[in-house]
């Protein structure tokens, strides 16, 4: 369990590894902030105020100032002050501060390990991008088991937090809607039409997870009376893509499970494909490693499909680095990473939290909005997807992988 509470120049003594910053953007992370305080008895008119002004006295003045003894032109005089001086809080403006903001982040270290690091860097990039006042507390639930999660949630309703980004596998998500909690749960990792439940889920859970089936939609729109084949991998993520594939698509002919430590002979087997993968539409539901070398595979034996086809698991940059530009001609992947505010992906990246192509980041950060939302009316906003029936819903836009960037395709 972890735990990070930001006011002022606590945080930076949490974090001091993060104080330096690399390249041409400065660190995201506050600096001290200067405060003025009123440590007198006696109490200041507006006069009065205005005899400290005219005596060079701004720092009393400052710290008199308040809502009995102001005027327009006083608070005028405060706030220019406020700016020059770079002062952050002076007693006046006590009562105005932006709300204190909660989260707990959830996750079971021994599923979804990988993600713990960025997600946590997600969150807090977010919170410092918004200059936030906020307690986050991390809670490792260990495994999903029901007694794990159930005990994880007990321990983080017993600390007072009521919003919580759960990172969890479906199996994880299916056990957590069982367990009846007086709070709200964002599950940025799992889509709602990845589990099958019996009844009607909890309206205190959001899904943020993409869907495969709709960008595996999208996809199948393009040229869709061509014969279509596909390789997959046995993950469960895998497995679910090419059942999807194949439903999509009655016009299915060929589908091979694919792992590289599994198929040692592939190469010898692509050889005899020539003739089944030959001016068809291929989807690889497979990660970038085993893509990339399917799609060698095809261009070393002059395969030549109509089309390849892939979901967000192969928008990736890696994809355009491992692989050559021949490989991905007529390749199209499906995205529903949108752009954001280049400010707050460049200052997440400082803390090592990729929102430009990783999605399970890009979902744990629209979560974090989310709540932040519903907690401070007027913050801004830096996402547009909206949640309709507990998930959000998410834009897909098709892309090409061209020489160094994936491109928008224009039908």
């Amino acid at each position: 369990m972890l735990r990070f509470f930001l006011s002022g120049l606590l945080f930076v003594l949490l974090l001091p590894q993060c104080l330096s910053a690399s390249g041409k953007y400065p660190s995201p992370l506050p600096t001290p902030n200067a405060e003025v305080l009123n440590l007198e008895i006696e109490g200041c008119n507006t006069g009065c105020l205005r005899d400290l002004l005219e005596n060079g006295q701004v720092f009393s003045f400052l710290a008199h100032i308040n809502k009995d003894n102001q005027n327009k032109r006083l608070l005028e005089e405060a706030t220019a002050l406020l700016e020059t001086l770079e002062i952050s809080e002076i007693p006046y403006f006590f009562n105005l501060q932006k709300p204190f903001f909660n989260l707990a982040l959830l996750f079971p270290r021994k599923s979804i390990g990988r993600y713990s690091s960025s997600t946590t860097n997600t969150i807090l990039s977010y919170l410092l991008n918004q200059k936030a006042r906020f307690n986050f507390e991390i809670f490792d639930s260990k495994t999903e088991s029901p007694e794990d999660i159930q005990n994880a949630l007990n321990e983080i309703q017993s600390k007072g937090y009521r919003q919580v980004i759960a990172i969890l596998t479906q199996e994880g998500a299916k056990e957590i809607i069982q367990i009846a909690q007086d709070m709200s749960i964002f599950i940025p990792s799992v889509n709602q039409s990845q589990i099958a439940l019996d009844g009607k889920i909890p309206e205190n859970i959001i899904f943020g997870g993409i869907s495969y089936e709709r960008q595996i939609q999208q996809l199948s729109k393009l040229d869709s009376e061509t014969k279509a084949a596909s390789f997959y991998d046995g993950s469960a993520v895998g497995l679910q893509m090419q059942s999807y594939t194949e439903a999509i698509n009655p016009n299915f002919g060929y589908s091979k499970s694919f792992n590289v430590k599994q198929n040692p002979n592939f190469a010898k087997e692509m050889k005899g494909l020539y003739g089944t993968l030959q001016g068809v539409r291929i989807f690889l539901n497979t990660p970038v490693a085993n893509s990339s070398i399917i799609l060698s595979q095809l261009t070393y034996n002059n395969i030549r499909p109509k089309g390849i086809y892939s979901t967000q698991i192969n928008y990736n940059p890696s994809l355009l680095s491992i692989t050559q530009e021949r490989d991905r001609r007529n390749m199209y992947v499906a995205n529903s990473i949108m752009p954001l505010d280049s400010l707050f992906v460049e200052n997440a990246s400082l803390l090592n939290a990729d929102l430009e192509y990783n999605w399970i980041n890009y979902a744990t950060a629209l979560g974090t909005e989310y709540f932040y939302l519903k907690n401070v009316r007027n913050a801004k906003r830096y996402f547009k997807e909206r949640i309709q029936n507990q998930q959000v819903q998410y834009k897909i836009e098709i892309l090409t992988p061209t020489q160094n960037r994936f491109a928008p395709f224009e039908s």
